[in-house]
């Protein structure tokens, strides 16, 4: 039967929109664990939310998949059979990703379904059936319901979705920069679910002030208990921490972001090659859990995988390395050159109960290396001021934390007058940016150099345990495979960074193990703060000391992820499909898929979730 396009495409919007009722139905099992917040807005934002994205999930897909076949073949039967096909496969895809997700926390994807196997594949194929049927029935219901009722109640439902989305990403903008758990943490449940931000704008339009709004949520989350809403979705740490304060030592941690293990060297960074050889214990096979900032940062202050990350992020829940440090009653002295709030989100992980946290070095618009040059200023004064309180026996013997996060090495950034530029190899734009980096990474050598002879002409040097490291590295097609910056590819260029750990009273040496940034919290909360539990109670690394290789990794980017192996890279795709590649980044012709790394993958990925 042909009907007027405007026909098919009223029928297709009532199909829809009674497929959004199933597929929400079928979407609860996302929630599972989770318990919504206690507030109206959070209610609000709930039900608007899950009305507006499953009216997206069921919408988008089949006018994507139709509207060629209306405008073409504007034909009842081809147009109901072909709906009915599209929605009986999203059911039966979507109750499985459900079931996967509530177990493991991971999405279906080609290597998920890999490691599911046949049964996968028959579960699907017995859920389409049933699905077929059903959906059968109701599009002959709503051929019944398009042919009776009048248009405009069609497009009232349509002003309520289109309401519903405006409502839900407006909240949650309000809330991202507000820092309002009871919402934040609702979207991350829902899949390829994205929440509107909009922080920078709001605080120039006067709506919004983050400083402030952090505290004040802060206060409120911390004096009504709200870390229960965390714990109610998280299991973490598994065991409650057992700890004394063994020794009293000081701890700073300088990060230089994107600076790669093989410019740690005599020439590149001759300051930080002359303290590691005097002082450090210099793991040489050292992997971030990332080749972005964010993930790198997340492993280093957890030591879990990536896929913790967003879970922890909306609910804000904090490092037990930190939680531990603040119960120790440490003083913390936390200085970035870029924001703490993007893209690393430490003000909302790691520093998430950390009050009147500095969220950004002014003035913003410096460059970098002003702003590193700042930071290191900055860190001075803070230390004089609590070597002032703590001789004056306003807090004796309380120790410190101190961490620089340094931004030249990312951004390429150094003084035009800088003496120690390092002349291109080749010619060519990216010769000279790889010339131009080496010459950030020797800039930020010296001002960390500066922070290590200012420890040692405060005779603080034999008091503080030093790390010195990166989030990540970078790329400047070293592989051959086209690769540039970072967060580009998982090549060891990208991923493998300096570890430099000087600990009093422990000899200079050189691990030669694989080790990660997964293992950094277990050997400070066992070395440092006198935690007797096992690492596994809170963390997916072991001590760095132990001298133990890694069997398989999980780093993630903003967008995907990949398991490394030490013979083998296993790269996911956000469209769902995957590759292995060797070390030298070659696509391996006839990949091995091991089954158990990727279950332990799994397994380790949802550990920290309450079932």
């Amino acid at each position: 039967m042909r009907l007027s396009r405007r026909q098919l495409f009223r029928w297709m919007g009532w199909f829809a929109m009674a497929n959004a009722v199933v597929l929400g139905l079928v979407g609860l099992r996302y929630f599972s664990g989770y318990v919504a917040g206690d507030s109206i807005l959070a209610w609000v934002y709930l039900i608007t939310v899950y009305f507006a994205h499953h009216v997206m999930v069921a919408v988008v897909p089949l006018f994507i998949a139709l509207t060629p076949l209306v405008l073409l073949r504007p034909n009842r039967k081809w147009v109901t059979v072909a709906a009915v096909l599209v929605f009986a496969l999203l059911i039966a895809v979507i109750m499985l990703d459900s079931l996967l997700w509530s177990q493991s926390r991971f999405h279906l994807n080609a290597l998920t379904m890999k490691i599911l196997g046949w049964q996968s594949w028959f579960f699907i194929a017995v859920i389409f059936l049933i699905g077929l049927i059903f959906e059968l029935l109701l599009a002959s219901r709503c051929w019944l319901w398009v042919e009776s009722k009048p248009r405009k109640k069609g497009r009232l439902l349509a002003c309520l979705a289109v309401f519903s989305i405006i409502v839900s990403q407006g909240i949650h903008a309000w809330a991202d920069a507000s820092y309002y758990v009871p919402v934040t943490s609702v979207g991350q449940q829902l899949p390829v679910y994205k929440g509107f931000t909009a922080k920078q704008q709001l605080r120039r339009w006067g709506w919004v002030d983050p400083q402030k709004s952090r505290e004040r949520e802060m206060a409120r989350r911390l004096s009504q208990n709200l870390n229960s809403a965390a714990d109610r979705v998280l299991n973490y740490p598994l065991n409650p921490l057992q700890c004394r304060r063994d020794s009293g030592m000081n701890i700073l941690l300088i990060m230089a972001d994107a600076m790669r293990s093989d410019r740690f060297n005599e020439r590149d960074s001759p300051r930080l090659h002359a303290y590691a050889a005097e002082r450090g214990q210099v793991f040489a096979q050292h992997f971030s859990g990332g080749n972005s900032s964010r993930m790198g940062v997340f492993s280093l202050f957890y030591g879990l995988p990536p896929g913790y990350w967003s879970s922890f992020e909306s609910l804000q829940r904090s490092s037990v390395l930190i939680d531990q440090l603040q119960r120790q009653n440490y003083r913390l002295g936390l200085f970035t050159a870029s924001t703490m709030y993007r893209p690393v989100a430490l003000d909302r992980t790691a520093f998430a109960n950390v009050p009147d946290l500095r969220l950004q070095t002014e003035p913003a618009g410096d460059p970098a290396w002003k702003r590193d040059q700042a930071i290191t200023a900055e860190w001075f004064d803070w230390l004089d001021d609590w070597l002032y309180r703590n001789h004056a026996g306003h807090h004796p013997e309380q120790a410190f934390f101190g961490f620089l996060f340094y931004d030249s090495t990312n951004a390429v950034s150094f003084p035009r007058d800088y003496p120690h530029r390092v002349t291109a190899d080749g010619a060519g734009a990216l010769a000279q940016k790889f010339a131009d980096y080496r010459t950030s990474v020797h800039f930020v050598d010296s001002l960390i150099g500066s922070v290590l002879d200012d420890l040692a002409r405060r005779g603080l040097q034999e008091d503080t345990v030093v790390i010195i490291t990166s989030d990540h590295g970078e790329e400047f097609d070293d592989s051959g495979a086209g690769l540039k910056d970072h967060g580009s590819g998982y090549t060891r260029y990208q991923l493998q960074v300096p570890m430099i750990i000087s600990i009093p009273g422990r000899a200079p040496s050189v691990y030669r193990h694989r080790s990660s940034h997964y293992d950094l919290v277990p050997t400070l909360m066992q070395d440092v703060l006198g935690c007797s539990n096992p690492p596994s109670d809170y963390s997916s690394g072991r001590n760095l000391f132990s001298a133990e290789d890694w069997d398989w990794l999980l780093a993630g980017s903003y967008y995907n992820y990949a398991v490394l192996e030490p013979d083998q890279i296993t790269v996911t795709y956000p469209h769902g499909s995957f590759e292995v590649r060797d070390w030298n980044y070659k696509i391996v012709p006839d990949p091995q898929v091991r089954g158990d790394v990727l279950e332990s993958v799994i397994k380790e990925n949802s550990r920290f979730y309450r079932q």
